[in-house]
């Protein structure tokens, strides 16, 4: 699959994609797992996705994970705030801007929303397996 290398915000959901997608067959928890996604995001955006922005979006209240803010990834947590919600609100405010912005979630009910304001959603295994073979 071909991702685009065009500079972006990406919008992550990052409980669904560590959940549903990275726990799997890993015995690992999720601040390890967080903090290993925001240096792999970190490191795709000072290489194939140079020019991008990642906001690791987080449920729940903040948890260590080591640095939250890197030079391409702001990691927030929600502090109980949906993340869907918060997730949607920066989706629309971006688009509505004229700002390239790309949402990573496999929650179909988001998905849906967010495409239905016109913003692209890729699934969380789809957008994983794209860079990391």
């Amino acid at each position: 699959m071909h991702t685009s290398k065009k500079p972006a915000v990406y919008i992550i959901d990052g409980l669904n994609l560590i959940r549903c997608f990275l726990m799997r067959g890993r015995g690992a928890d999720e601040e390890t797992l967080t903090a290993e996604l925001i240096d792999w995001l970190d490191e795709l955006g000072n290489n194939q996705l140079s020019g991008s922005e990642f906001r690791l979006i987080l449920d729940g209240s903040y948890r260590h994970v080591g640095p939250t803010r890197t030079t391409c990834v702001s990691a927030l947590f929600t502090e109980g705030d949906s993340a869907d919600r918060i997730i949607y609100e920066q989706a629309s405010y971006l688009a509505q801007n004229n700002t390239r912005v790309i949402v990573i979630t496999s929650d179909l009910s988001l998905a849906a929303q967010i495409e239905d304001i016109g913003v692209k959603v890729l699934g969380c295994g789809k957008f994983f397996n794209s860079f990391y073979k």
